[in-house]
């Protein structure tokens, strides 16, 4: 049997994994299209949940056929909603996890939202102090959006670190599909995660969220002493 990894980093998606955002996606991009002329569309979580806005546009350009240049439409859809996403609100134990996790590990965040979101979200939670500046990979920093690997090597690169010995924590299908062909173990954080069964398939292990991690899970990780596969912590 393979040993457990020994675990350097740790790098986190944003929306959905350390905040509860995904909702104001989809309002946002109900809002934008009514705007176009074109009410009550929306898109499938395959399409908004760890892309771009860059991708979202793309996509809604394809589907609805409306007139307008990708990176206009792409920035009204951010414009609102960041406008939406005022209030923070963590997901269940994400704070702690952070803090705990920055004593052990080095920490990144990548996200397919810009730079600045990640910065104002960070220090939102009262936690930009643990996640290394350097390694805060925004959508707008890489050329190719999850499922592509580019973001989570991105963010191994900044640290210092290889990419086996980094760990993910997502809640979506394409963010999981970016860490495993980056070569990175994952762990899926399913309290607002879409498509579960196919989540759990992808990742290494599950968590509905982080107080469900054991007490001692951060320093496992950091000794080596861990075994994720198929692990699931509810």
């Amino acid at each position: 049997m393979t040993a457990p990894r020994l675990i350097r980093a740790a790098l986190f998606d944003l929306d959905g994994t350390l905040v509860d955002s995904e909702g104001h996606t989809d309002e946002a991009i109900l809002k934008v299209l009514s705007e176009y002329g074109t009410e009550g569309f929306s898109l499938p979580h395959t399409e908004t949940h760890g892309r771009t806005w860059a991708h979202v546009a793309d996509v809604i350009r394809e589907r609805t056929g409306i007139d307008v240049d990708t990176t206009v439409l792409a920035d009204e859809l951010l414009a609102c909603w960041t406008a939406l996403a005022t209030d923070v609100t963590p997901i269940p134990g994400a704070q702690e996890a952070v803090r705990a996790a920055a004593r052990r590990l080095k920490l990144g965040v990548v996200s397919g939202s810009p730079r600045s979101v990640i910065d104002s979200f960070l220090s939102k939670l009262a936690v930009a102090d643990c996640v290394d500046p350097r390694a805060r990979i925004g959508g707008d920093a890489v050329s190719r959006s999850k499922p592509d690997p580019e973001g989570y090597l991105l963010g191994a690169r900044a640290l210092g670190v290889e990419p086996a010995e980094s760990i993910v924590f997502e809640d979506s299908l394409a963010g999981l599909t970016a860490a495993r062909a980056a070569g990175m173990q994952s762990v899926f954080v399913t309290c607002e995660a879409a498509d579960i069964p196919a989540g759990v398939a992808l990742a290494t292990a599950s968590c509905t969220h982080y107080r469900a991690l054991p007490s001692d899970f951060w320093d496992q990780l950091a000794n080596g002493s861990l075994d994720l596969r198929g692990r699931s912590f509810i």
